[in-house]
């Protein structure tokens, strides 16, 4: 009898996945890659998490903010939009 095997937490349930570079709309030339998937999650790219592009030779490696940097990053940008409300009242 065969065994049945059931999918443990965090278990990407392909390691590999196959793409076409295509065009991005409106007849530029410049090369897109879309990527999209249920599988973002389980590899830990949940929707708002920041993503660092690295790349090595041929390769492209998809990082994943850590949750404190994520959580500077946050900051980062509620600090940017005050300062910048700040200037609009001081330049008004």
């Amino acid at each position: 009898m065969a065994e049945q095997h059931s999918k443990s937490e965090g278990v990407i349930s392909k390691s590999q996945r196959r793409y076409t570079v295509g065009y991005l709309p409106n007849g530029s030339d410049t090369p897109l890659i879309k990527l999209s998937g249920k599988w973002f999650r389980e590899a830990v790219f949940n929707t708002g998490t920041g993503v660092t592009v690295k790349i090595a030779g041929d390769c492209i490696v998809l990082i994943p903010d850590n949750p404190q940097e994520q959580a500077l990053q946050e900051q980062l940008a509620q600090f940017k939009n005050t300062l910048n409300l700040i200037k609009q009242d001081v330049l008004s």
